[in-house]
């Protein structure tokens, strides 16, 4: 096995671990598995997060349909959580 094909692979294997998420600018935006959770929360609790931005500017209609953007985010409204 060559060094790329190791390179390959540890990259498919990492991949794995992570959210993968294209841009609309040809970019990648990538995130650790445990930013999920945080993002879902976040949301939740109504705060925005990177993983949920990235998700909207993502061009793949299955993100696009994920829970991550199900959650609009509106600047103008204020907040309320105090």
């Amino acid at each position: 096995m060559g060094l790329s094909d190791r390179l390959r692979r540890l990259e498919r294997e990492a991949e794995e671990e992570m959210f993968v998420i294209p841009q609309k600018d040809g970019t990648v935006a990538r995130f650790p598995a445990p930013e999920g959770m945080e993002a879902l929360l976040a949301l939740i609790d109504g705060r925005d997060h990177p993983l949920a931005q990235a998700v909207r500017n993502s061009p793949d209609p299955e993100w696009q349909r994920s829970f991550y953007s199900a959650f609009p985010i509106n600047p103008d409204e204020p907040d309320l959580s105090e």
